[in-house]
């Protein structure tokens, strides 16, 4: 099987798992039902809700191997894994009724995601920039000896 293909199953299965524990935590946290509530309210909490929250944990990060297509700009590969991500946030949270096409929370949330999804890449891009530069410094060392 190839790497990248491993990768992605790999990547894709902790992605599920955390998926279904973000889907958790935010249930639990969330005010919606009031505290003497909560626990009929978890008891009602589908099953189908927790796989769609792994599906789309799943989709965000088993598409990360996109970074690894090396024929790829990183443009390419953030627009292709921007786009899947986003489609499949759409879908959840339509497939779970939170989520509305048109809705004034529709685009609050769609702000949001786009404010993440910016944070969390620019955070991993600086972090693998630094990286490359200690290697670059290190190789430029190693030519001097």
């Amino acid at each position: 099987m190839k790497r990248s293909v491993k990768s992605a199953l790999i990547l894709g299965s902790i992605g599920f798992v955390c998926g279904i524990l973000i889907g958790l935590t935010f249930f639990i946290c969330s005010d919606v039902y009031g505290a003497e509530d909560r626990a009929a309210a978890f008891a009602g909490l589908s099953l189908f809700e927790l796989l769609v929250g792994g599906i789309y944990g799943m989709i965000s990060m088993g598409l990360t191997v996109v970074y690894d297509i090396e024929s790829w700009s990183i443009a390419k590969a953030t627009i292709t894994h921007f786009a899947f991500t986003l489609a499949g946030f759409y879908a959840m949270g339509m497939i779970q009724g939170w989520l509305v096409l048109g809705d004034l929370l529709f685009w609050i949330m769609t702000a949001a995601f786009i404010a993440v999804y910016i944070c969390i890449w620019l955070s991993q891009y600086l972090s693998y920039r630094r990286q490359i530069r200690r290697m670059n410094d290190g190789l430029d060392q190693f030519k001097k000896q």
